[in-house]
């Protein structure tokens, strides 16, 4: 049971930013988050801008960039959140259960505080971030799971009276020190935590804004790419959607690379869409010039690659489509 002394320092913690008549809390803003230790699935790669014209070699700046694919016939922007070799997954089962991290969400809103100054303010107070319980922290070790970015989210009402992102620690909330609660939801969804670092870095003036949700951890300012709810099966796995890179015969080549050719079963909203890719790959030489579309049930028409002749699996990849403007 909690002592009055404990509660009494949970408040005092909490109580950092307060004016003269308002005794509402708020959590202490501690900067934004280092992400030199995260998994490297969540970092900017080496090579991911555009390539050099005339030896073909990738940019080696360190970046954040979206790049852009086929879903199911239509040309749209995401950012590639990396692959898992089918090495380390080798039959694409993810259990639904198993990740733990949480992420709450406040859909009843807040309190709108002070007007956003960009050169003086840290962070908005026009809109409620998302609180994580978790960073995707590297895990070393022979048996360390894999980590993902996966997140359930859960609601927290009965706080809408607070000055937006005056939570900001997952902790104050279980504490009480807001009140509300969690409501019956759990969404198991794609958000990917990226290192703030690199947001700004582009690897060219003309390169379009790199497009970030944001929410809390601790009291850190976190930015992530939103890939959305993940659809779950009735056996409890991730669903997945099929994906094919074309590869092409240039040595080295990965599907991650900005220019991969990528084709996607389905667009977001569709009934088969995931953001969680079960990745084959076909030589360019094995397909028509430039598909778009993967076609299931043949004869298939002219341009589309034939699913029935890929069958050499790559791995796991993870997208989040870029918001559509």
């Amino acid at each position: 049971m909690r002592t009055k002394q404990k509660w009494a320092l949970t408040l005092l913690t909490a109580l950092s930013a307060m004016s003269c008549g308002d005794s509402q809390p708020v959590d202490p803003y501690q900067s934004f988050i280092d992400g030199t230790a995260f998994d490297a699935r969540f970092k900017p790669r080496n090579g991911c801008g555009a390539r050099d014209s005339k030896t073909g070699a990738l940019n080696t700046a360190l970046c954040y960039q979206e790049v852009k694919a086929w879903f199911n016939g239509e040309e749209r922007p995401f950012y590639n959140l990396g692959l898992i070799a089918k090495s380390s997954l080798p039959e694409a089962t993810l259990a639904a259960d198993s990740v733990k991290a949480i992420a709450y969400d406040f859909p009843e809103g807040c309190k709108p505080g002070k007007e956003y100054n960009q050169r003086t303010d840290a962070y908005r107070e026009d809109t409620q971030y998302s609180v994580f319980d978790t960073l995707p922290l590297a895990v070393t070790g022979n048996n360390a799971p894999l980590v993902l970015p996966f997140v359930r989210v859960k609601n927290w009402a009965g706080v809408s009276q607070y000055t937006c992102n005056a939570i900001k620690n997952d902790q104050s909330l279980k504490d009480g020190v807001f009140g509300g609660s969690p409501d019956d939801s759990d969404t198991l969804s794609l958000r990917a935590v990226v290192d703030l670092t690199y947001l700004p870095v582009t690897p060219s003036p003309a390169a379009n804004p790199v497009v970030t949700s944001w929410g809390w951890y601790k009291g850190l300012l976190l930015a992530y790419f939103d890939g959305g709810p993940v659809p779950v099966a009735d056996n409890g796995n991730v669903k997945t959607m099929d994906g094919v890179w074309i590869k092409p015969t240039t040595s080295g080549a990965q599907p991650t690379d900005p220019d991969a050719r990528l084709l996607f079963q389905a667009r977001p909203g569709e009934a088969d869409w995931s953001p969680v890719v079960r990745l084959r790959e076909a030589a360019a030489a094995s397909v028509p010039p430039n598909p778009t579309t993967l076609c299931y049930a043949e004869p298939c028409p002219e341009g589309t690659v034939i699913m029935s002749q890929v069958n050499t699996y790559t791995g796991v990849l993870f997208l989040a489509p870029k918001p559509q403007q």
